[in-house]
């Protein structure tokens, strides 16, 4: 949903309570908002009504403020005009930290991920890898249930990876079943033989040609096909992570157990590095990298889990912002992203370019 699909007044409405929000965490009475806006308090309350049927955003009861859901604040980040430079002594300190560094990649990494989590107040995260480079000699889709297939890859010379990936539009197991058939085969003709990095440029190869025409179970093989290669069988060979104190105080006691799970999977190399990249687009140009923002709560950076709406109260409310780091050639196949993760009352407007101008900066050092 964008702007275009609201009314000028409920676009206003969401952009304002997510504002209020953002500074100040609290829920948004109506109120507040008739005192900010020339209308009458019947106006605001039918139209905060119509924003809460689209889903955007949330009320405890019919008297409470409200606040926005995970979709409302995606639909503000996405429409939101940000800013292409970053906040000015934030980007000095950038430059300062990355002056004083060796110059190697594992010290670039180090200086951008410290200016991030300090001016952010979040976790940051920043990592290059080598994707595997043995071949895919077997591929098989296992129907788990009637949205959902399990791809069970194998590789030369012994090793296998697992990953479930879900379907929205199943009807059925059967239904499910009888498809994997058909996708099983395709995938295939993509993947044996080939590294996981050559299938998925293989696979983007063909989905950037499907954007000029329509083949619906095309679409599907290489949906299914970027979402098991992305990030697969990684070997992170720098990988800085700093900022979880910062993360524990932004985001309170109110959920340690959710707090816990989130600590623990920043400590998992291998698995942070394939998750960020399942969760960020593939960089396209060095010069021009956009970061990415994910909404979600304890389980976002679990990829069997998803990451769905938090809805419990005290439930965490976790945000996502990074860029995958562009290749140094055609020729390397090395992949990396810088990302920071936190609650999502982040300041978006000055988050998103800091992270993007760090992308840019550790791609010019590289």
């Amino acid at each position: 949903m964008d702007d275009q699909a609201l009314r000028p007044r409920q676009a206003e409405l969401l952009r304002a309570v997510c504002r209020a929000y953002l500074l100040g965490g609290d829920d948004v009475p109506s109120a507040a908002l008739a005192r900010e806006y020339d209308w009458s308090p019947a106006t605001i309350r039918s139209e905060l009504a119509a924003l809460e049927r689209a889903g955007l955003v949330d009320r405890a009861h019919r008297s409470a403020g409200c606040r926005p859901t995970r979709a409302g604040l995606e639909h503000y980040v996405r429409t939101h005009p940000h800013a292409g430079d970053p906040p000015v002594g934030a980007a000095r300190a950038m430059e300062r930290s990355l002056a004083s560094s060796s110059g190697s990649v594992e010290q670039d990494l180090r200086a951008t991920v410290r200016v991030l989590a300090e001016v952010g107040g979040c976790v940051a995260v920043s990592f290059v890898a080598d994707p595997g480079r043995r071949r895919v000699t077997e591929l098989e889709l296992v129907p788990l249930s009637a949205t959902r297939l399990l791809v069970v890859v194998g590789f030369e010379g012994g090793g296998t990876t697992m990953q479930p990936v879900g379907f929205d539009d199943s009807p059925s197991i059967e239904h499910l079943t009888a498809e994997s058939v058909g996708l099983q085969a395709r995938l295939r003709e993509f993947c044996l033989g080939r590294t996981l990095f050559e299938a998925h440029a293989e696979l983007a190869r063909v989905r950037d040609e499907l954007r000029s025409r329509v083949d619906r179970r095309l679409a599907e093989v290489v949906r299914l096909g970027l979402s098991f290669c992305a990030g697969a069988e990684l070997d992170p060979l720098w990988l800085t992570v700093t900022g979880q104190a910062g993360l524990a105080r932004g985001l309170g006691t109110a959920n340690l157990d959710g707090l816990g799970d989130v600590l623990a999977r920043l400590e998992d190399d291998r698995r942070l590095a394939e998750i960020l990249c399942q969760l960020l687009p593939e960089a396209q140009c060095a010069q021009d990298p956009h970061a990415q923002v994910v909404l979600g709560g304890a389980a976002l950076l679990d990829r069997d889990a998803g990451h769905a709406e938090p809805s419990e109260p005290g439930a965490l409310r976790l945000a996502l912002v990074g860029c995958r780091l562009p290749a140094r050639s055609d020729a390397s196949p090395r992949v990396g992203a810088i990302a920071v993760l936190g609650p999502d009352r982040m300041d978006y407007a000055s988050v998103i370019p800091l992270v993007e101008y760090a992308a840019r900066a550790l791609a010019a050092r590289s």
